[in-house]
């Protein structure tokens, strides 16, 4: 992403040339450590991911800085600007690239390495943001299979830069208020856009440009605003009062925060209210600082290797982020991002003058060229399934595949911030006993098996993704405690379905949270059943079985068990105990001694991701749970 904006900062008006501004190159550094951070699972960091809009208001402010520059000067040439773009972009591109697809093959099953191929040919076409906005999903190949996945940012800058200097060409004759009017034109239609969109298609929102570009705009209209005095009180506010908005969102954003729309509202005016402010604040002093303006020199290089070491090393060496694989992380993506910018990116840049514009147009298409052609080729080999047996191929086949249709995703398991339960996930004919499944996304996955007893059964379902059920007053998004206030608070004791069965991915955290619920359900006399944890591996399942009969170690998955489930199967059951709740453990039907069922079937993988069930799977545990659901609806029946 913010590529164009590497190295020293000069930007000049029409109307006069500014000197370096270090404070930019510290923004950057507020920019891409923050991805850094959330990426790697960093604690306090889960809005990290805003600082890709952070970049977007840099790129647009130091390009559309150029371009009035050179056309101010009579010197404007969209030649010239794609020869120092590709001198920016390619050469650290290319590298990265280069070694990751080096590596791929032999950290990835054959689905994950078309998948590759795919986002590689997308990438020499600048598309790679089509294709992943193609490919989401809750349950799409999980992003860290994915080592490009960091780049459909790049995709969007360079779509932008498609169209934008071609705009500002075309009111080079206009007044500065007519082209300041046309932008915020343009700024307030993508706004409406992306507003909209969030509560339409938000992934459309998040990855394509209609919806981002009024972000590198707003920059851009920064930059062609007229020179003005700044007041030093006002700037000193503005400034502190940008950094602590930033502050804000990388602590207090999440994934369920419904984005880009408004909420990217916030770190866009505070980077540009940064940028207005100029170096000459506390904080612009702050960002000024040797250390910070080094992190924001090789930031396009930190943000091109970051995501491939976290993938790669969770895909070939099976990490799990514990703080030393995260501080681990870190340091190297810092060593590579160092190197790159030190021998690739620098030499190019101070290099490319003396190099002839044909030549370089001609490398960059080459590279594109080359790019699109490597990932053709993977695609037609269908990811060099030779390297694995039939059998390995057929159990890396699960690896990563899209459930979100059987678990009813939209309509009874709700994924979007603004999904809404159907009425048909609710609705009983009143023939057969009525039972409730609540939960998050290991309640949905529970869908596809216990809906073969719809006959002796009207299973409903209110599942919601990343929310286990109890009492979330205190939940940072708020989207939990609503859905659980609507669903348990509201509408069970309402309606007193036949049999509530509560499931979830539960944590160490969850008790406080559920244990209030299940006494306000046992107040109501609620019929209740909770189902225990499933295994939880700390890598897919289906990657851990192809390890484990290419090494021939049929132990190898057992190793790679996380032993929270088995923490929580034990509080679980003494919690429901203490209100006469019944249980139901899966590990102990699944697992004994730690050795746990793998296979739903022959060939066929209990889970498809590290807990998430296969519908075979789905159909084995509902089989087993069957009975505990008749046994409770009995027991119910039987009660005075």
């Amino acid at each position: 992403m913010h590529q164009v904006t590497q190295g020293r900062s000069h930007e000049k008006t029409a109307d006069m040339p500014s000197p370096y501004r270090p404070d930019i190159d510290g923004l950057r550094a507020l920019a891409v450590l923050p991805i850094l951070f959330n990426h790697v699972g960093l604690r306090g960091f889960g809005g990290g991911y805003i600082g890709v809009d952070i970049f977007f208001v840099i790129s647009g402010f130091l390009i559309t800085g150029i371009l009035r520059r050179d056309l101010a000067a009579g010197r404007y040439s969209i030649v010239e600007f794609y020869r120092r773009r590709a001198l920016r972009i390619l050469p650290a591109l290319a590298a990265m690239v280069l070694v990751v697809t080096l590596i791929v093959p032999f950290t990835s099953l054959p689905d994950e390495t078309l998948r590759y191929a795919r986002s590689l040919a997308a990438t020499g076409l600048f598309a790679t943001n089509f294709l992943f906005y193609s490919e989401s999903g809750y349950f799409d190949a999980a992003s860290h299979a994915k080592p490009l996945l960091h780049l459909w940012s790049l995709a969007i800058e360079e779509q932008f830069y498609l169209l934008w200097p071609l705009l500002l060409l075309s009111f080079r004759r206009q007044s500065r208020l007519m082209t300041i009017a046309a932008l915020c034109l343009i700024i307030a239609s993508s706004f409406a856009v992306s507003v909209w969109l969030v509560r339409t298609d938000m992934t459309a929102a998040f990855y394509l440009l209609p919806a981002r570009a009024w972000e590198l705009a707003l920059g851009g209209l920064l930059a062609i605003l007229p020179p003005h005095r700044r007041i030093r009180w006002l700037a000193e506010s503005a400034a502190s009062f940008a950094l602590l908005a930033l502050l804000y969102g990388f602590w207090h954003y999440s994934n369920l925060t419904p984005f880009p729309g408004v909420a990217a509202l916030l770190p866009s005016l505070a980077a540009v209210t940064l940028l207005a402010a100029g170096p000459n604040t506390l904080v612009g002093r702050f960002l000024s600082l040797a250390p910070v303006r080094f992190c924001g020199l090789i930031s396009y290089s930190l943000y091109l290797w970051h995501w491939p070491v976290i993938v790669l090393g969770e895909l070939g060496l099976l990490l799990v982020p514990t703080p030393l694989v995260m501080a681990g992380e870190i340091a190297l993506s810092l060593l590579l991002a160092t190197l790159s910018w030190y021998f690739i990116e620098r030499p190019f840049r101070e290099k490319g003058p003396l190099w002839s514009r044909r030549g370089i147009l001609a490398a960059a298409l080459a590279m594109l060229g080359l790019t699109i052609a490597s990932g053709a080729g993977l695609m037609a080999s269908r990811g060099w399934p030779s390297r694995f047996t039939p059998a390995q191929s057929a159990i890396a086949s699960y690896a990563g595949r899209d459930y979100e249709t059987r678990y009813r995703r939209g309509s009874c398991f709700l994924v979007g911030p603004y999904d809404r339960l159907a009425a048909s996930c609710l609705a009983s004919d009143g023939k057969r006993p009525t039972l409730l499944i609540v939960g998050d996304s290991e309640a949905a996955h529970l869908w596809p098996g216990l809906s073969h007893y719809r006959d002796r059964y009207d299973i409903l379902q209110a599942t919601v993704v990343g929310c286990r059920p109890g009492v979330y007053k205190t939940h940072a998004s708020g989207q939990c405690e609503h859905f659980y206030r609507a669903i348990l608070e509201r509408w069970v004791p309402q309606h007193k379905p036949s049999l509530l069965l509560l499931a979830g991915r539960w944590q160490t955290m969850d008790p406080p949270f559920l244990e209030p619920e299940l006494a306000a359900l046992q107040r109501e006399r609620i019929n209740t059943v909770l189902v225990g944890p499933l295994p939880d591996y700390r890598a897919i399942l289906p990657r851990l079985l192809v390890l484990a009969d290419r090494r021939h170690d049929p132990t190898l998955p057992q190793a790679w068990l996380s032993d929270q489930p088995f923490m929580m199967d034990a509080a679980l059951r003494t919690m429901t105990a203490r209100h006469d709740i019944a249980y139901v453990s899966l590990l102990e039907r699944l697992c004994a001694a730690h050795a746990c069922r793998t296979l739903a079937a022959p060939g066929v993988p209990l889970q498809f991701d590290s807990s998430h069930l296969t519908p075979a799977g789905s159909e084995l545990v509902a089989r087993m749970i069957e009975p505990d659901i008749a046994a409770a609806l009995a027991r119910a029946h039987s009660a005075p």
